[in-house]
């Protein structure tokens, strides 16, 4: 789901206890487009001094509309000053339906983060359709049901997945639609800082999943036992669509272990979330460079320093080595052995980009340039693939099972005959 723009119109302040703006209540309109930055512009009377030039941000920003409904913006931004009588402020996230201390305050237990592509990794179905006696039939399965996974990050934390059946009927038509959601509840109750945490710990996990860059398209915040929803608003990135029944990690053939994937992923995320976010951002690029190629190559540097160094109570400084060791590690990996990666040449290629040697000196006579080098870096995608699906607890068979009928082996399947023969 995504949020409709919307324009609102209504009375802006800041609430006691902050830097406010001279006088209390002032007209306004928040413009909120969900592809760009929104905004909100206060009018106020030219003699009147709205605001000081000191204080051009404001950490939070009151609201309500004429109809009595309440809104609460994080961080304002005065951007624009028109002719006296108009200020416009890009707003960072809007709650919609109450007025909050702040992102750091406490106030649900529920959080509902949706994503458009989430369905793609896991669905369970709740439609069925069959014919009989010659008449089209549709069974809706509309029960409650149980979480398809759940796992428990930490004390009083519980993730789940769940599936969500979003019906509309009118008098000439009937729509439905499944989605599946990412929940995240806390019955201690949390503040929204909290949620986006977690929330983008899962997105970054998700694209790995899947194989793509993935962006949440909706959060919904909730308190048990309570019928409203609090909607949050903020800019919606756009998601890059997987390749169909595609993905890197298999849900279905690995759902026993998806709990403590998910745990392993939460655990390790301060250090596994720059080296992912090397791989994500390497992901279906249509250009090329070699800072593409250093992207990579730091990545599986930075992996063996955080993940795989003196784990044996060896310490292993120089690049070559740690590559050797990361390809004797994963040697089992069908994918990985097709792809041939000379250590030699990758670590002469790295030396020679990231310190910008002229052509002609001693040391880089192996370093990749051109075509070779594009490949190199795909392969050492695949290398670093490898490393993450470690990272998260998988065994060699696991990471062969990741590999097959993925973006991995259509990586593999496009290498130059002679790179893979």
């Amino acid at each position: 789901m995504s949020i409709s723009p919307l324009t609102i119109h209504g009375s802006w302040w800041v609430p006691e206890g902050n830097l406010r703006f001279n006088g209390s209540h002032h007209s306004g309109t928040l413009t909120y487009t969900g592809t760009e930055p929104t905004v909100l512009d206060i009018y106020h009377e030219p003699t009147e001094s709205v605001i000081s030039r000191k204080y051009i941000q404001y950490d939070v920003i009151w609201g309500e509309d004429d109809d009595g409904g309440f809104y609460t913006l994080f961080g304002a931004v005065l951007i624009h000053q028109h002719n006296f009588t108009k200020l416009t402020f890009k707003v960072g996230y809007v709650l919609v339906g109450a007025h909050i201390e702040s992102l750091e305050e406490p106030c649900f237990d529920l959080c509902i983060a949706e994503y458009p592509y989430l369905r793609e990794w896991v669905f369970d179905s709740r439609i069925d359709a069959d014919v009989e006696d010659g008449n089209t039939v549709i069974r809706i399965d509309d029960k409650r049901k149980e979480p398809i996974m759940e796992s428990t990050l930490e004390d009083g934390v519980r993730v789940y997945l769940w599936s969500q059946m979003k019906k509309n009927y009118t008098r000439f038509s009937i729509a439905l639609e499944q989605a599946t959601n990412f929940d995240v509840e806390i019955p201690a109750k949390a503040s929204i800082s909290e949620y986006l945490s977690i929330v983008a710990r899962f997105t970054q996990f998700l694209s790995i999943a899947l194989f793509r860059q993935q962006y949440p398209s909706a959060i919904t915040l909730k308190n048990k036992g309570e019928y409203h929803n609090y909607l949050l608003l903020f800019v919606v990135k756009e998601s890059t669509k997987p390749l169909l029944n595609n993905s890197l990690i298999k849900y279905k053939e690995l759902k026993h272990k998806m709990p403590d994937v998910l745990k392993a992923w939460y655990e390790n995320y301060e250090q596994v979330s720059p080296i992912a976010n090397y791989l994500v951002r390497s992901l279906g690029t249509e250009s090329f460079d070699t800072p593409d190629f250093l992207i990579v190559a730091q990545a599986l540097d930075g992996y063996f320093k955080r993940f795989v160094n003196k784990k044996d109570g060896k310490d292993v400084k120089q690049y070559k080595q740690q590559i050797d060791k990361l390809l004797k590690r994963y040697e089992g990996v069908e994918a990985l052995s097709k792809c041939h990666i000379d250590s030699a040449v990758l670590t002469q290629s790295r030396h020679k980009y990231s310190h910008l040697i002229p052509e002609g000196e001693k040391g880089i006579e192996k370093a990749a340039e051109g075509r070779t080098l594009y490949w190199l870096t795909e392969k050492c995608k695949v290398l670093l693939t490898c490393c993450i699906l470690d990272m998260l607890g998988l065994k060699i068979d696991e990471i062969n099972l990741c590999c097959q009928e993925s973006p991995v082996w259509l990586i593999i399947d496009s290498l130059p005959f002679e790179d893979t023969d």
